[in-house]
């Protein structure tokens, strides 16, 4: 089975059933649930690593924005990242939806992944994950409420 981060990520999100009650400490159910559903320990533990990552302070990207910056995307970051994405990601940037800092991060995890098959919708996934674990920008929030993960722009109620 030829599976990555998010693939198993969104088998666990998708389908375990107690997710939304888990604690840490149920890591090791977790573990047995996706290697029942055929996954390798080594995805699982590339999954879990990558979603405790976004709470570990160490990955925090430092504040360089200026505000008549221009944000250029390098050959690695373009790897990854299609003109689609590139271009939502400063979308959402410029209706105060991320903030640069955000932005970066959400560059930043994607570039962990190396998901060959990264398109649109997985950004949007990718986003979700995000900006749940900051609370703390209540644009952000409005945003993750009415996003759609079918293909469309997120509604707003």
């Amino acid at each position: 089975m030829k599976e990555n981060t998010l693939d198993v990520l969104f088998y666990l999100f998708d389908n375990y059933p107690e997710l939304d009650d888990t604690h840490s400490e149920d890591r090791g159910a977790m573990d047995a649930y996706l290697k029942r559903a055929g996954f390798f320990a080594g995805e699982i533990d590339q999954a879990f690593a990558w979603l405790e990552s976004l709470g570990d302070s160490s990955h925090d990207i430092e504040d360089t924005y200026h505000a008549d910056a221009i944000r250029f995307f390098a050959p690695r970051e373009q790897r990854w990242l299609n003109a689609e994405c590139q271009g939502y990601l400063l979308y959402l940037e410029q209706c105060g939806i991320l903030k640069p800092e955000t932005r970066e991060q959400v560059i930043d995890r994607i570039l962990e992944l190396e998901d060959s098959d990264f398109d649109l919708n997985r950004l949007k996934w990718v986003l979700f994950v995000i900006l749940l674990n900051r609370p703390e920008e209540s644009s952000a929030s409005l945003w993750t409420e009415g996003l759609s993960l079918d293909g469309n722009k997120p509604t707003y109620h």
